[in-house]
């Protein structure tokens, strides 16, 4: 909803009732004449334009959704989801003990914490599952810039990747 909505609609409310009050206590005592800030209105006068007026706030704030739609500002997720503490501790210590923690593979890192999790809860197993090869791949390639064996290369990335799927499947 619209959050000017509810100031209108109230506003509108006291408006009519407003009319409707004035109606009734000056109509029960027969006064003809309402004076509001130094000027005089007939009864009738103000009667009708405070009740419509009332009514046609009531109105516009029906309508404000339906011509000016809201879209509340959305928070960007800056926020990585959370790991556990021994978990950074531990992926932190590999990835420089490799020497591998430079920017753009702790960019791919935080990208599949974020991805994830989420194709996880949509049962996404396409996706899950191109995250995971993606996030190998990468490491791969850089732990082979590195002139890094082959067989200690598989061990790291397998450890790795368990690493970032762990938290994903605690959560399952």
């Amino acid at each position: 909803m619209h959050p000017i909505v509810p100031i209108i609609m109230a506003f509108g409310a006291i408006l009519f009732f407003v009319g409707i009050i004035v109606q009734v206590r000056f109509g029960a005592k027969r006064i003809k004449i309402v004076k509001l800030r130094g000027k005089e209105y007939k009864l009738w006068q103000f009667v009708l334009t405070t009740i419509g007026s009332g009514v046609a706030l009531i109105i516009v704030s029906v309508l404000v959704p339906k011509y000016l739609p809201y879209q509340p500002e959305s928070t960007a997720q800056t926020v990585q989801p959370a790991i556990s503490g021994n978990l950074k501790y531990e992926l932190d210590s590999i990835l420089s003990s490799l020497k591998i923690n430079n920017g753009p593979l702790m960019d791919a890192i935080s990208r599949f914490q974020s991805e994830y999790p989420e194709a996880l809860k949509r049962g996404d197993k396409n996706v899950t599952d191109l995250l995971v090869l993606e996030m190998a791949f990468r490491i791969r390639t850089e732990l082979q810039n590195l002139d890094y064996p082959e067989s200690q290369i598989e061990r790291e990335v397998e450890r790795i990747t368990g690493i970032l799927k762990q938290p994903a499947q605690q959560g399952r």
